[in-house]
């Protein structure tokens, strides 16, 4: 028996229609890559929050059901959130939270968002997370279509076709539902080879998605980041070879000697 998800509510702080709307999204996923750029453009461009949808299917992400209480003792019910990015030939909402739906809600949920958007104009949903990668591999961003006019588009702007296998969560199950829904759908992945958040990743989706609709994004701050994260491992890096160089040289000596 199937469950059914009894509560939904969107709510619209600014009623807007979209021009050749395009929907980004960005949820949590290996190295938070989805997540991390949508938030960085949304932050960089301090875009405007025109609505936020609710749903019994977004749980707290330990899965439980409940509120997240912030610094000033607020309650707040985990949510998407969607911001809007006026261009002057498309519009771009850019969706982005926390959490992603538990497993039995994801249909619901991405139909539900889905219908929403393309009430409003919405003509082509784009999924942003992170892929797998080989050990060495640099940055690349890799795409997987709905269709083949579509991959072909992709393709043709430098893109690197996906190899294969499987995307889990609503990184692939919303652009692939919004397909059968008549509207363009497609995801892009940026590579990373550690489930740790990689802002590295991030950066070539948030270029990808720069380069495909034609707006702008500062990348100093990003770039900022990547530069303290890759000082910090140099430095473990070096303090790890130093404690085994440390080892080595008290191999041999007896147990007693300190």
């Amino acid at each position: 028996m199937g469950c059914a998800v009894l509560f939904h509510r969107f709510i619209v702080e600014k009623d807007f229609r979209l021009k050749r709307g395009v929907l980004v999204q960005g949820l949590p996923g290996i190295g938070l890559v989805g997540k991390i750029a949508v938030d960085y453009i949304i932050t960089e461009l301090k875009l405007e929050k025109v609505a936020e949808y609710y749903s019994g299917g977004l749980l707290l992400p330990v899965g439980n059901a409940g509120v997240v209480v912030d610094d000033e003792g607020i309650m707040h019910l985990p949510s998407y959130r969607f911001h809007l990015l006026r261009l002057e030939e498309r519009d771009i909402l850019f969706l982005s939270s926390e959490v992603q739906p538990v497993t039995w809600a994801h249909y619901e949920v991405a139909e539900r968002v889905l219908n929403f958007f393309k009430e409003r104009g919405g003509v082509e949903v784009v999924g942003a997370c992170g892929t797998s990668a080989e050990e060495g591999e640099g940055p690349s961003v890799y795409f997987a279509a709905y269709d083949g006019e579509t991959a072909e588009l992709l393709k043709s702007a430098g893109f690197k076709k996906s190899s294969g296998g499987t995307i889990t969560g609503a990184c692939g199950l919303v652009p692939t539902i919004a397909g059968l829904m008549g509207m363009r759908g497609f995801v892009l992945m940026g590579s990373t080879q550690s489930p740790e958040p990689n802002p590295e990743a991030a950066r070539e989706v948030i270029k990808a998605l720069m380069k495909l609709y034609g707006f702008k994004v500062d990348l100093t701050n990003i770039d900022k980041l990547i530069e303290e994260i890759k000082r910090r491992q140099e430095e473990e890096r070096r303090k790890l070879e130093e404690m085994k160089e440390n080892v080595k040289g008290r191999e041999g000596l007896p147990t007693w000697y300190v």
